[in-house]
């Protein structure tokens, strides 16, 4: 038995993420103002950060850094309600976004781009369901 396999350390939950941007203050306004991210009390004493909130708690962490974006780029899958209003509403906004998919499960997603080439998917809650 691994130790994760153990209820002590059992993973329960997305704390947080993190994406490196050139700007932190132009990340910031684009997660805002495209995201609907909320701002948040950073809890450390580093000037080159800040944290935003989902209304589920999970929270993303975006972190000045000349090499953003991260290589090889990595992706975060955030969950909405509506995924073609959603879609619509980004792309009013100017940003490019990719065609709608559906996987096996019947859960859709689509994928855009933070100003810094950040990957960012979109999707319905899955059809998987918890198999843990």
């Amino acid at each position: 038995m691994s130790v994760l396999g153990d209820d002590k350390v059992r993973l329960k939950n997305i704390n947080h993420i993190t994406y490196n941007v050139k700007d932190k203050d132009a990340a910031l306004k684009w997660y805002q103002e495209i995201l609907g991210l909320k701002q948040i009390p950073k809890m450390v004493n580093s000037d080159h950060l800040y944290w935003l909130q989902l209304p589920s708690g999970a929270m993303v962490h975006i972190i000045e850094n000349v090499d953003a974006p991260s290589a090889p780029s990595h992706h975060t899958a955030f969950e909405v309600d509506d995924l073609d209003a959603a879609r619509d509403a980004v792309m009013g906004a100017g940003v490019d976004v990719t065609e709608i998919q559906t996987r096996n499960d019947g859960q859709r997603a689509c994928y855009l781009n933070d100003p810094d080439g950040n990957r960012i998917e979109l999707c319905t809650v899955s059809g998987f369901g918890v198999l843990v």
